[in-house]
């Protein structure tokens, strides 16, 4: 039986993701301002290891 802890962030399952695409979409465009030949899919990849680096500082910190 699930923990009530994982039953509540199942719920957010759905608002998580739609943040994280909004996140990778912002930084996308920045990039696409300041880049003028961009490739985007080295953008997002590049993109999501940012993400996950900032993942990793801010779970260290807590």
């Amino acid at each position: 039986m699930a923990s009530l802890e994982q039953v509540e962030i199942s719920r957010y399952h759905n608002e998580l993701v739609h943040d994280v695409r909004h996140l990778v979409q912002k930084y996308g465009r920045i990039m696409g301002w300041e880049v003028p030949e961009l490739d985007e899919a080295e953008a997002k990849r590049l993109i999501f290891n940012a993400l996950k680096d900032a993942l990793a500082d801010v779970e260290r910190e807590v």
